[in-house]
C-alpha cells in the first residue's frame, strides 16, 4: 500500500496528501514489531494475494526499508533547488521518526 502512495505521489497524483502518507507511514513504523514475532501455528502457505515467502517479516521490513529509502531520495531531491518541483509536496513528508526506528540513518 505504501508502495502504490509513493509511486502516485511521483507521478504527480495529487489526490494523496502528505498528511495521508505521514499518516501511513507513522502507522506502518508503529505495528511494524508486531510482524517480527513468532507464530506458535505458522501458516503453511502464503496468504491470498501474496506470493510464498514475501509475507515472512524479514522480507516485510526490507520492503518497507527500501520503500523509506526511495521516500528520503525523493525528499532530498524536492529540497535541492536545482530540481523543478513536480508538484508532488515532499518536503512535507516527515519520515524521520521511521527511518531512526528502522535503523537507517540520514
Amino acid at each position: 500500500m505504501l508502495t502504490a502512495v509513493v509511486e502516485s505521489l511521483h507521478s504527480d497524483t495529487l489526490q494523496v496528501t502528505a498528511r495521508y502518507v505521514n499518516s501511513l507511514v507513522e502507522l506502518i513504523t508503529s505495528n511494524i514489531d508486531s510482524i517480527a514475532g513468532t507464530d506458535v501455528y505458522p501458516s503453511p502457505r502464503a496468504p491470498p494475494g501474496l506470493i510464498e515467502g514475501v509475507h515472512t517479516a524479514s522480507m516485510i521490513t526490507r520492503h518497507f526499508k527500501n520503500t523509506l529509502l526511495q521516500m528520503r531520495a525523493r525528499i532530498d531531491a524536492a529540497s535541492d533547488e536545482e530540481t523543478p518541483n513536480t508538484g508532488a509536496d515532499w518536503e512535507q513528508i516527515d519520515i524521520v521518526g521511521a527511518l531512526l526506528k528502522m535503523g537507517l540513518s540520514r
